[in-house]
């Protein structure tokens, strides 16, 4: 892998992902996963599970989301890459790591978290789509594809997934991203230092390219630069800066039988 980055500007990171354009022999697609750097080892949830035999236990996860989690959908419409997808989306542990292709939301996402900090770049190498695949079970390398090829009802139109194979004759474990040689050789990790966030925020809503409202637009970070006080409302970075988050409220007017009530007002 090459070694890591460190930025603190849009400039920089432009800088960074036109350097790996150019080193690719041949034009690719780029896609971006957000994550917490000092833990950073691009491997699936369920390949940090400290359970044995992890094939039987995504069997029984899949089974257990046909079950509960199908009811919605057409009988015909339903199969392992389906279900993989529904268990990632409500949480449980899977072979499928999450990616985007719109660098904008990715980096709007990072910069919105307290607990990731590492944006990492790869290129989109051996693209299929979902339906060329036999079966979950039978990927033997690495695969990505598109969400929106197997779910249908996925609303991110950037949404990707890296979905990784069991360790050839091991049920117990997971081949990460870094065992691919055809990923890790051009994978790039660039660590945003959380003094650095608050301008790279800035720098995205002075650039007018948020064109829809996001999850994070209710929480804005504060860089409360070299002030040594930290209170309850306040956490401290992984450098030693402190971030304030500051949670926008609302003074919303309750209404009931024709009578109107505060917000912070109890009433039956």
């Amino acid at each position: 892998m090459n070694n890591k980055r460190y930025i603190s500007s849009l400039k920089e990171l432009y800088q960074i992902i036109d350097s790996f354009i150019n080193e690719c022999n041949e034009p690719c697609g780029l896609i971006y996963n957000v994550c917490d750097y000092e833990n950073n080892n691009l491997m699936p949830s369920l390949g940090r599970s400290n359970r044995k035999n992890l094939r039987r236990v995504e069997q029984d996860l899949l089974s257990t989301v046909r079950i509960y989690g199908g009811h919605s959908l057409n009988a015909h419409d339903i199969n392992d890459w389906l279900l993989m997808c529904l268990a990632k989306k409500q949480g449980f542990p899977t072979r499928l790591l999450e990616w985007s292709d719109n660098l904008v939301n990715a980096l709007w996402a990072l910069c919105h978290s307290q607990s990731n900090d590492c944006i990492n770049i790869t290129k989109v190498i051996d693209f299929e789509r979902v339906s060329d695949f036999f079966t979950p079970c039978g990927v033997e390398k690495t695969q990505i594809f598109h969400v929106v090829d197997c779910d249908q009802q996925e609303q991110r139109k950037d949404k990707w997934y890296s979905i990784h194979p069991f360790k050839e004759g091991c049920n117990d474990a997971i081949q990460p991203l870094y065992d691919e040689q055809g990923y890790s050789n051009g994978l790039v990790s660039v660590h945003v230092l959380p003094s650095a966030k608050v301008n790279l925020i800035k720098e995205l809503i002075s650039m007018n390219v948020l064109n829809e409202p996001t999850e994070y637009n209710e929480e804005t970070l504060v860089d409360l630069k070299n002030e040594s006080h930290v209170d309850g409302n306040k956490v401290m970075g992984k450098d030693g800066s402190n971030i304030e988050l500051q949670v926008n409220t609302h003074n919303r007017t309750l209404e009931q039988y024709g009578r109107k009530y505060h917000q912070d007002f109890d009433f039956d």
